[in-house]
């Protein structure tokens, strides 16, 4: 008998887990910080420390799908107790010329860190050449801080072509409250 409740225990937490792998594929409500919430990620990394991920904040359909596949933020706190916080972009264009990004900034002006991490040619299903650049950009504790009452957070990338990329404020507030 208590093999059978075992084993029920072991697959209802099977089922779980199999449930909360195919939910973290559906879409944010962005105007609710409680969705935006249950959709953000806590790692615990031996080298890296504590890694917070928000969601992806690019849909299917909405405009920053055309130049962009991945938006998101992260909170990294390293072994040695420092606190970085970091927005990786990944950036996808039909296609044979790069976007070559090599300038980021607030829309009020000031200049941010950014990192080119890679480069991917791929051909798609159809035979159409896409690029792929991950692009990571470093922002500061005060950036979240002093965008969270306003109206979000607003970033220029400038390269072949210029992009904006808006984060709200409902999303910096999700991302504060993991701290």
């Amino acid at each position: 008998m208590k093999k059978a409740i075992s084993l029920v225990v072991f697959l209802s937490c099977l089922s779980q887990l199999c449930y909360g792998v195919t939910e973290e594929e559906r879409k944010a409500n962005w105007d609710k910080l409680r969705e935006i919430k249950s959709q953000t990620t806590l790692v615990l990394h031996p080298q890296k420390g504590e890694i917070t991920r928000g969601p992806n904040i690019v849909e299917p359909g909405d405009d920053l799908s055309s130049h962009f596949s991945e938006v998101y933020l992260l909170r990294i706190i390293d072994p040695q107790d420092n606190e970085f916080y970091k927005i990786h972009i990944t950036a996808l264009h039909r296609g044979d010329q790069w976007m070559n990004y090599t300038l980021a900034a607030r829309k009020t002006g000031s200049g941010l860190k950014l990192l080119a991490l890679s480069r991917e040619e791929r051909t798609d299903s159809e035979g159409n050449t896409m690029r792929e650049e991950q692009l990571e950009l470093a922002i500061s504790f005060l950036d979240l801080a002093n965008n969270i009452g306003g109206r979000g957070l607003d970033i220029l990338l400038l390269g072949e072509t210029r992009q904006e990329i808006h984060i709200s404020s409902l999303y910096l507030l999700a991302m504060m409250q993991s701290i």
